[in-house]
């Protein structure tokens, strides 16, 4: 009956001993040894209870102790660990010499009258026991036994008035191992009895740390976790298991954030409005994985650096994340100041350059000026010819789908627009001044303004002007007089041959020629002016260009009325 018992808690010992085994990925070495020195135990108790021999039952009784000498040594380890009391070394020692010791003279049985004078075998209830006479150095064992019932005892009491401070199962787990085993103990003391109850309290104490043991890790890791940060002096950390339940945390946290000493350990982090719930806590699985940045918050005009970092345990299961905060005040706010310093050059620097970009504008619209000046035929061709591309410019933009000109490039065309006739600075008064048609001669004369205008507006902008402007700008110079059948000069080019810049550029020039009164004709009416551009299409003009600038009709009677309109106010 007896030797049933103790096959059947063999045997259930067994079983969680392969589960502890085949779950090895997770759970660590102390709970493994524990479980081979329970298995020990259990065997020697079955071996004695079966013996024919003495000297069976003798070794059965050496194996049970094998087990029973160091079984108290590993779970008061455990529980320490669990109840985040550390341990000298030293003391590690003694209770390990001390079970060693035991174990010596445990060995000695049949040979030396030390731990027991005399041993023989007995059978009653279906069982066989050994009836001892115990030596001299016997109560080296109960006296073990003893201390480990004070030293559990203490534990309790320990574990109860830190119960706030520890997980609600670290509190349970230990509050039921150490009466499992004293009583346990005490029991089979007490009642001076031949079957050894000990084997039950120790399978109570697998199958608790069995139970808890996921949850009972993650406290642990977060234990290590504290003491590596506190020695490399970092500001604080949290721990949250892979549930959103709150760990532990150390005393700079619950400083930084008062409301973390509300949060009850093994408990989910209740919702809040705080920067530390709504910027880290909420967004703890994103922040995780993005493992190249770090998040800044503003903490009571303190900056903190916020890593997260993922508990893995044996490199595959996730339990948890560490919040670590760094104090990056110093740090941030000489950032702060080099940004606003920053801020401050740029804005001058922008300023500065908006000074310069428009006296730039200014020098070249003056020089543009300067040239018409000596030209009597066309006074204020530039600046209508510039309001006109911007006119143009503006109902080309409204359809890029279909133009696909840029907002950049039409700017660019506007601004180059006044230059188109810079070249006839470089032609005879005589020819530039006369008022009548020209002869053969004069015409081929007047018609070098587009090449020379070409080579002042790239040596005026080059080394200036951004690249993009001086090509621009050159282009329109140059080939705003050829024409879409290639009948134009200065080199005949035709359709998309000639620039974009040039076509736009060319529908204004010839607009504002038509509808303004010079010394040699008057002004065409509007009329016969779009009439003029409309039949120009596809031979003089690009014929998409000229559709969409004949569409411009109501913007440019405006701006024309208006002008005229003021001239005669000043005069």
């Amino acid at each position: 009956m007896v030797a049933n018992f103790y096959l059947i808690v063999f045997i259930i010992s067994v079983g969680l001993t392969v589960n502890i085994l085949i779950k090895n990925r997770k759970i660590d070495n102390i709970l493994i040894l524990f479980s081979i020195l329970l298995n020990i135990n259990l065997a020697g108790q079955y071996l004695i209870a079966i013996s024919e021999s003495v000297e069976m039952a003798i070794w059965g009784n050496k194996i049970m102790y094998i087990g029973g000498c160091y079984l108290p040594f590993v779970i008061f380890i455990f529980a320490t660990r669990l109840s985040n009391i550390r341990i000298s070394r030293f003391f590690k020692i003694f209770l390990l010499a001390y079970a060693t010791v035991v174990l010596f003279f445990v060995m000695s049985i049949g040979y030396y009258p030390w731990y027991y004078v005399s041993v023989t075998l007995a059978k009653g209830n279906g069982f066989n026991y050994l009836v001892k006479d115990y030596g001299p150095l016997h109560a080296l064992y109960p006296s073990m036994m003893i201390f480990y019932v004070v030293l559990l005892i203490s534990l309790i009491f320990f574990v109860l008035r830190k119960k706030t401070q520890l997980p609600t199962n670290v509190v349970l787990t230990i509050a039921l191992i150490c009466p499992s085993l004293i009583f346990s103990y005490l029991f089979e003391r007490l009642l001076k009895s031949k079957v050894s109850y000990l084997p039950v309290g120790y399978l109570i104490v697998i199958s608790l740390l069995l139970k808890n043991y996921d949850r009972i890790n993650m406290y642990d890791m977060s234990t290590n976790i504290l003491s590596s940060i506190e020695k490399l002096q970092e500001y604080g950390y949290i721990v949250i298991d892979k549930h959103f339940r709150y760990i532990s945390s150390n005393e700079n946290i619950k400083i930084l954030f008062p409301e973390v000493n509300q949060w009850k350990i093994d408990s989910k982090v209740p919702e809040s409005d705080s920067s530390l719930y709504q910027e880290i806590i909420k967004n703890l699985v994103s922040l995780s994985q993005n493992k190249n940045d770090s998040k800044i918050i503003s903490v009571n005009n303190r900056f903190f650096q916020v890593d997260i970092k993922e508990l893995v345990y044996r490199k595959k299961n996730l339990i948890g994340f560490l919040i670590e905060f760094v104090d990056r005040t110093a740090e941030q706010n000489y950032y702060n100041t080099i940004e606003d310093y920053n801020s401050k050059l740029e804005k001058e620097v922008q300023k500065k350059t908006e000074h310069i970009t428009h006296i730039k504008d200014m020098l070249i619209l003056g020089l543009a000026e300067m040239v018409e000046s000596r030209d009597s035929n066309t006074g204020g061709h530039i600046k209508r010819t510039s309001k006109v591309v911007g006119i143009f410019a503006e109902k080309l933009l409204a359809n890029q789908e279909k133009y696909h000109l840029s907002e950049d490039f039409l700017s660019l065309v506007v601004k180059a627009a006044p230059m188109h006739d810079l070249g006839k600075i470089s032609i005879d008064d005589q020819v530039l001044r006369k008022p009548g048609k020209y002869t053969p001669e004069e015409y081929e004369e007047m018609k070098r303004h587009s090449l020379e205008g070409a080579k002042r507006v790239k040596s005026i902008l080059e080394g200036v002007e951004d690249d993009a402007f001086v090509k621009v700008a050159t282009n329109i110079a140059y080939y705003h007089h050829e024409k879409w059948n290639g009948m134009g000069y200065p080199t005949g080019k035709k359709g998309t041959e000639i620039p974009v810049e040039a076509r736009i550029m060319a529908l204004a020039d010839v607009f504002d020629a038509l509808v303004s009164k010079r010394c040699y004709k008057e002004a065409f009416s509007y009329d016969e002016a779009f009439n003029i551009v409309k039949e120009s299409l596809g031979e003089h003009f690009d014929p998409e260009l000229g559709d969409l600038f004949l569409t411009c009709r109501e913007e440019l009677e405006i701006f024309y009325n208006e002008m005229i309109s003021n001239e005669a106010n000043i005069a």
